[in-house]
């Protein structure tokens, strides 16, 4: 499958973080129900406004309430064979595809970090062999992560994949004003807690296990070590898991 076109229904927030990413590697044309953010959107990534559901992949990125007219309003216009994929929360395969008869569809669970390539993105379908999800998968890869999993496990992947640069986020924040509440400008705070999770992040990105990774950097007696001590005595381990627990649950009530 090799699409002429990538097709964005709704661009706000994660739509256009999805055209942003996919710009660089394929035509992309996008639409959106308000009057000319689609434009907007096309002039500053240099891509397509115009009939998104033409395309041979057309992904719907728009709020869960708007999902059931949107599809209604874009099932006339796909082509035969097209594959309608769907960030929205709380719509499953078998939903999306009612309504869509006839069409493969894809749930996806994407973070905001596909933007720039360093996202993750959850992948459920149905309607589609082996070979056309790699496909697929191939066409979604320069958005980051691409993890194929049965549609069972979105919860607990919209928790870590949805809403992780979130819980990520948090971290940042509360590392940055540690520093400076130590007396480091927010400016310096900031450049070296970013520069931290990047290096921490690509050293990850090499397949290494994040206990070894920390072993290594935790020598007897040292500072990492009086950090993590004081983590483990406050439960830390278990409030992420409670925190991505409570996500999960949420998102299966969505």
């Amino acid at each position: 499958m090799t699409p002429a076109a990538i097709g964005v229904v709704g661009v706000g927030a994660m739509g256009g973080a999805f055209a942003s990413g996919l710009a660089p590697f394929t035509t992309v044309i996008v639409e959106d129900a308000m009057s000319g953010r689609a434009q907007d959107v096309a002039s500053s990534l240099g891509i397509l406004a115009g009939d998104a559901a033409s395309c041979g992949i057309v992904v719907v990125a728009v709020k869960p309430q708007d999902v059931a007219a949107t599809m209604q309003a874009i099932a006339p216009r796909l082509s035969v064979g097209s594959v309608v994929m769907s960030v929205a929360a709380g719509w499953s395969l078998d939903r999306l595809a009612a309504a869509v008869p006839g069409h493969p569809v894809v749930r996806l669970m994407p973070n905001l970090a596909v933007a720039n390539g360093n996202g993750v993105v959850a992948m459920a379908t149905t309607g589609l062999d082996d070979d056309a999800v790699s496909a697929v998968s191939a066409v979604l890869a320069p958005l980051g992560a691409v993890v194929v999993m049965d549609e069972a496990l979105f919860d607990i992947a919209t928790a870590i994949g949805g809403s992780g640069p979130g819980f990520m986020a948090y971290i940042a924040k509360a590392m940055e004003d540690t520093g400076v509440a130590h007396g480091l400008v927010r400016a310096d705070a900031r450049a070296m807690v970013q520069a931290v999770i990047a290096g921490t992040a690509g050293l990850l990105a090499d397949g290494e296990d994040p206990a070894e990774l920390q072993a290594r950097v935790t020598s007897q007696g040292g500072t990492t070590a009086a950090c993590i001590a004081v983590m483990d005595d406050a439960g830390a381990a278990d409030i992420v898991r409670r925190g991505l627990d409570a996500a999960a649950r949420r998102a299966a009530e969505l």
